[in-house]
């Protein structure tokens, strides 16, 4: 009984924390769109949004472990000792379950103000298509070509 419970809410975490690591990697493609969509004549600066998000997931990890084990600190946490007292318990509940949940849905109120929709996704993926096909094709007696979309002037 204990086995199948705590398997149960094993897969129930990890499906729910693969979920909310699915969902921030994939709005940052979308963010990046719509940041070269407003600086057509910026290049380059992809990998500054990515690797920004990959340090603040990392320092958020240490600030949040830190904080979590100065907690466990102050309430008089024991490594090693199988019985701990009431206020390390509390103090892992509230570390736990209490913490993250209001995390949780602060994150998701700020969510609410997402300015990036469906709609004005696929209107911004449009408008980077046309933006390129621009590019490929600079001067109006262009002929198409194989590899670069133009061989050169028609002059």
């Amino acid at each position: 009984m204990v086995s199948q419970l705590l398997i149960g809410m094993t897969v129930n975490f990890g499906l729910h924390f693969s979920f909310i690591l699915l969902i921030s990697r994939s709005m940052l493609p979308d963010v990046v769109d719509n940041f070269r969509l407003q600086n057509p004549h910026r290049k380059g600066h992809e990998t500054i949004f990515y690797s920004s998000y990959v340090f603040f997931t990392k320092m958020s990890a240490g600030i949040g472990l830190g904080i979590s084990a100065a907690g466990l600190e102050f309430t008089g946490y024991k490594p090693g000792i199988c019985r701990q007292s009431d206020d390390v318990i509390l103090t892992l509940k509230i570390l736990i379950g209490a913490v993250p949940a209001i995390l949780i849905l602060v994150g998701l109120f700020i969510l609410l103000f997402y300015p990036i929709t469906e709609e004005s996704r696929k209107e911004t993926k449009l408008a980077l298509e046309l933006l390129e096909l621009e590019t490929d094709f600079p001067a109006k007696g262009s002929i198409p070509g194989p590899k670069h979309g133009y061989l050169g002037s028609l002059h």
